[in-house]
């Protein structure tokens, strides 16, 4: 039986288009890393040009069952994040959360690894 993992990505943005338009660009992106999914939230599909749209519609749930996929995955994040300095998403998984921005996203990327892999911060 393969252990299956199952990731939240937030984007952070005050502005709900702003944020809507980045979370599919995001999903797309995601879509073409060997994941088993990338669903939006828990369980809903934000509304094309939403407004007023809360955290938990903001959020993406990758699913994966390959170990390898996290490296991919988390290159995949900080290099999304750093293509603005103004970009940030919060990464949750088994309880614990990482919050990356654009601003330092070069620097993270060995964090972003040891969260991903569980390893003490």
């Amino acid at each position: 039986m393969r252990s299956v993992t199952d990731i939240s990505v937030t984007v952070v943005e005050d502005d709900p288009a702003l944020a809507d338009e980045q979370l599919r660009q995001l999903r797309e992106e995601l879509l073409g890393l060997d994941v088993d999914s990338v669903e939006f939230g828990p369980g809903r599909t934000p509304p094309e040009g939403a407004k007023g749209v809360d955290a938990s519609t903001l959020s993406l749930v990758v699913t994966l069952s390959s170990s390898p996929v996290l490296i991919i995955l988390g290159r995949t994040l900080r290099d999304w994040v750093g293509r603005a300095k103004d970009r940030s998403l919060i990464i949750r998984k088994d309880g614990r959360s990482l919050e990356i921005t654009g601003a330092r996203s070069g620097r993270d990327q060995k964090l972003i690894e040891a969260f991903l892999r569980d390893e003490q911060l």
